[in-house]
């Protein structure tokens, strides 16, 4: 009895690892702004504060699927991972973005942000709402760990490689985190799974290890490949959707 009492405490527990890595983030970002260079023996802390969210995405990936393999999935577990998101991949990347790029646009930079946050909110609140056949099949707008995902993608690829100056990379969040945050609460529907015909299970588990390596690698450039990639092609199999249902349309109208 007490084990049983142990493995339904697992999907819960994950989800307040992806909520400690969130928090980290956050205070990862106010340790920077004070110009400290360590937090928790940590250096480089704008770094380790991507590195956070990133694992607090890949915690939230996790969480949902073990809890549906011990079958112990319920609707407190799904509020209290919309809560954890909301701190992980609201709140964390737009302090992220604000204090390293937004503050200098000021007033309006926070509004960006704050718009961004607004965004994540609905966009877990209308998750909560669907139904299971919606939940399982794909996504209604863009989820938010790969959100996220876009924007941190891009600031830790630019602290290793420095390919852009701040004015511009400035420039760039003032319309990426309001467009990132507009996809999540659209009806564009986002792939869930990843299906290549005639492929099979095994196959597939070598190529997801194979391209886990890759990331890993080098992660800072992995990730935005990764993320790109995801927004990319599921806006093109959306598009791609839409104009084959309205050439079938236009042949059943005459």
């Amino acid at each position: 009895m007490k084990n049983k009492k142990l493995i339904s405490l697992i999907p819960n527990l994950l989800t307040s690892l992806a909520l400690l890595m969130g928090l980290l983030a956050i205070f990862n970002v106010i340790n920077s702004s004070f110009n400290y260079e360590t937090f928790l023996g940590f250096e480089k802390p704008l770094w380790w504060t991507c590195i956070f969210i990133y694992t607090a995405a890949f915690i939230d990936f996790l969480d949902g699927k073990i809890a549906r393999l011990l079958n112990k999935d319920s609707v407190f577990g799904m509020h209290y991972d919309s809560l954890c998101d909301l701190i992980s991949f609201g709140l964390a990347p737009s302090i992220l973005a604000y204090s390293t790029y937004l503050y200098q646009f000021e007033k309006f930079g926070l509004i960006t942000c704050i718009f961004y946050v607004l965004c994540v909110s609905l966009r877990l609140a209308r998750f909560n709402t669907l139904s299971h056949d919606e939940k399982e099949s794909f996504f209604i707008g863009l989820p938010s760990p790969m959100a996220a995902g876009l924007i941190v993608s891009v600031v830790i690829l630019n602290l290793k490689f420095n390919i852009f100056s701040v004015s511009n990379v400035s420039y760039l969040f003032l319309f990426l985190i309001p467009f990132v945050g507009l996809l999540m609460v659209s009806n564009t529907i986002f792939i869930k799974k990843l299906k290549i015909k005639g492929m099979t299970k095994f196959n597939s588990l070598i190529i997801i290890s194979i391209l886990s390596l890759a990331l890993l690698t080098n992660i800072e450039l992995g990730s935005f490949i990764f993320f790109y990639f995801y927004l990319f092609f599921s806006l093109f199999k959306y598009f791609l959707f839409k104009f084959r249902r309205k050439i079938s349309e236009t042949k059943e109208s005459f």
